[in-house]
């Protein structure tokens, strides 16, 4: 039996049995892994509150090759999230983006450049609450880069050619982008080169440095709707917002 410890962001706990719990853990090292945490529902548990979710925690579990979970030794606290999880807003939007997350990652398969960015998003919004919704879009952003599943927003998918950074675009029918020039129709969705330059601002920029400078809210609003759609598409993964506004969490 082999013993892990790694750093990890807790995704998600819930109920197993009378006195334990299962843990989502997004580790640096391995991925996403499910741990059973026996006793956590115990008064004098020996986890405390290192299973709340979104926390940051050192974790150290056992593996067996032939279990798909694995069983949880301990955890140390190393960034808690009691204050984001205090938030009804900031925790509604969280469990948006962590089923999002689960949809789009294999169980198991390390993606350290995804634990990174979604650890600069969970302290950006630490220290910018106010800024939840472009974070979040930053998030749903690079979910989609790293996921392989952005099409090249710089380039016209027809002619081939550098779309200006000045200039408007129409999306296509597989979320790519048309210049002026190849577009059929006046018709259909449209991004502004304002709108084109605030996801090229994700791509260059930290989460901490796009939200203290947010873009107009409309754009934002607009540009995570588009950016919901691709994932729904990429995952099968559907968000319904009305739902999500009456503080239903959504599971895949």
């Amino acid at each position: 039996m082999a013993v892990v410890e790694t750093e990890c962001i807790v995704l998600r706990s819930y109920d197993l049995a009378d006195a334990d719990k299962i843990a989502v853990l997004l580790t640096a090292d391995h991925g996403i892994v499910r741990a059973v945490a026996k006793g956590a529902k115990r008064l004098k548990s020996k986890f405390g509150s290192g299973l709340e979710p979104l926390s940051r925690v050192n974790a150290a579990y056992f593996q067996k090759e032939t279990r798909e979970l694995v069983d949880l030794d301990k955890v140390e606290v190393i960034e808690s999230a009691f204050d984001l999880v205090s938030s009804p807003e900031l925790l509604t939007e969280f469990a948006y983006l962590i089923d999002i997350l689960i949809a789009c990652l294999p169980a198991e398969d390390p993606d350290p450049a995804m634990y990174r960015m979604v650890n600069a998003s969970l302290s950006a919004v630490r220290e910018h609450p106010e800024a939840i919704r472009p974070i979040s879009l930053y998030f749903e952003a690079w979910l989609l880069r790293l996921g392989g599943f952005f099409p090249s927003w710089e380039v016209c998918s027809i002619c081939d050619l550098a779309i200006g950074d000045d200039l408007d675009a129409q999306v296509g029918a597989e979320f790519q982008l048309i210049c002026s020039r190849c577009r059929k129709s006046s018709g259909g969705e449209t991004l502004t080169a304002i709108e084109r330059n605030i996801i090229q601002r994700t791509r260059k920029e930290s989460p901490m440095t796009f939200a203290s400078e947010p873009a107009a809210e409309d754009s934002i609003k607009k540009l995570s709707s588009l950016l919901k759609r691709m994932i729904g598409r990429a995952t099968g993964y559907e968000r319904v917002d009305r739902a999500l506004q009456a503080g239903v969490q959504i599971r895949r």
